[in-house]
């Protein structure tokens, strides 16, 4: 009888395909597909790699810890990766954990995915959906569709095949010690990865490209006429004064600081905080392709920061921006448009610059400010809120 069972045991086969297919799909896909996107994330150092509902709640939590803007987004964008590399790691080594978490993972991306896609169907439409984005917040990223057909395809397979070979007999804990190792080396690869190098694109090597897709408007020095007298009509010798009279200096508002010898790797504004504050404090004013017309310095004026294939933008433009404008303007280009999106300038009045490629900008756009003598009077981050956009527009004196 023992003889019959041992032999009905060894005839059973070692490990069904469908197991074989699902030990492919759980212990190695998922955790490989978890592994790429967080060092992705790493690598490219950009937090719009994070989705919106996770990027919105890290920045909402900004200054836990005592870390603030950058460097709070920095620990954070660290911290998720850690956290990803730790699941990958269980998924990989623990057998009787790794098909619970795996699903449990993938239903999460597969929720935040569709979440995205809805909201940005009721926004923008399935055009903008099937694009990947309207443009406002840069080129990040991959498109949720093709995202959601990803982690949808894992998901599935993770479910609908058998558990990977021989797992149904193991411990909860059996691969704990290779799990923990495996996470030690990825919380070390998450926090100890360098920042990003970002060199300043030359301005004076692209003379004559297109900077942002705006660079041909770029409001240019003007040459003063010549004075010099003519050989025909000698000047009129008078004596020097005795007491010349003081020299105004100019405004200290129209000086505007030079380019950093060092630049971040990204540049989160928190644009709440620059009103009542001179436009020329912030530090990303200093990567301007240029300064803006000294008489920013004085007056009220618009700023606008802008993609040039922001849909939202170009609305904003075509509103506000056409004609005779009421006061004068200056835009400013976010560089990391996608040119085959690009939408044309409908402003001729405006006064354009755009920011130096190679750090990231991490601006939802369009950004409209108001401001009266260099100083950041009121700001509309949300174009959608009319009361908002038409204070900044028309309020002030």
């Amino acid at each position: 009888m023992a003889a019959t069972n041992d032999s009905t045991a060894g005839s059973a086969p070692a490990c069904a395909p469908c197991s074989r297919l699902g030990f492919v799909i759980t212990r190695f896909a998922v955790p490989a597909w978890i592994t790429a996107g967080a060092l992705t994330k790493l690598v490219e150092n950009d937090p719009r790699n994070l989705p919106k509902p996770i990027f919105d709640a890290v920045l909402s939590l900004d200054g836990t810890f005592g870390l603030v803007g950058v460097a709070w987004m920095d620990f954070a964008l660290r911290s998720i990766c850690a956290t990803e590399f730790v699941i990958a790691g269980m998924i990989l080594c623990m057998p009787r954990i790794a098909r619970p978490l795996a699903t449990a993972i993938l239903a999460l991306f597969c929720v935040i995915l569709l979440w995205l896609i809805g909201t940005g169907w009721a926004k923008d439409g399935f055009e903008a959906v099937l694009k990947g984005s309207c443009g406002c917040f840069g080129k990040s990223g991959m498109n949720p569709l093709y995202m959601l057909l990803i982690d949808g395809t894992l998901l599935g397979g993770v479910m609908l095949t058998n558990k990977a070979c021989g797992c149904r007999n193991r411990s909860w804990i059996v691969g704990g010690g290779r799990a923990a190792l495996a996470a030690a080396v990825g919380i070390a690869v998450a926090f100890g990865m360098p920042a990003r190098t970002v060199q300043l694109e030359d301005p004076a090597a692209a003379k004559g490209g297109s900077s942002g897709g705006q660079a041909s408007t770029t409001t240019g020095t003007t040459t003063e006429p010549s004075t010099t007298p003519t050989a025909t009509n000698p000047p009129a010798i008078t004596p020097p004064a005795v007491d010349p009279p003081a020299v105004t200096p100019p405004a200290a508002a129209s000086a505007w600081p030079a380019r950093p010898s060092q630049v971040q790797p990204y540049y989160l504004p928190d644009f709440a905080t620059w009103v009542g504050k001179p436009l020329a404090s912030q530090p990303e004013m200093a990567l301007l392709d240029a300064p803006p017309p000294p008489a920013i310095g004085s007056g009220t004026w618009i700023v606008m920061l802008y993609r040039a294939d922001c849909e939202h933008c170009h609305e904003v433009l075509e509103t506000h921006f056409v004609g005779s404008l009421k006061r004068p303007a200056l835009l400013i280009g976010i560089p990391d448009h996608d040119p085959a999106n690009e939408q044309p300038m409908p402003c001729t009045e405006c006064a354009i610059r755009t920011f130096l490629k190679g750090p990231n900008y991490v601006v939802q756009t369009p950004v409209v400010m108001r401001i009266k003598d260099g100083v950041v009077e009121a700001v509309c981050t949300d174009h959608e809120d009319g009361a908002s956009l038409a204070d900044v527009l028309e309020g002030g004196s």
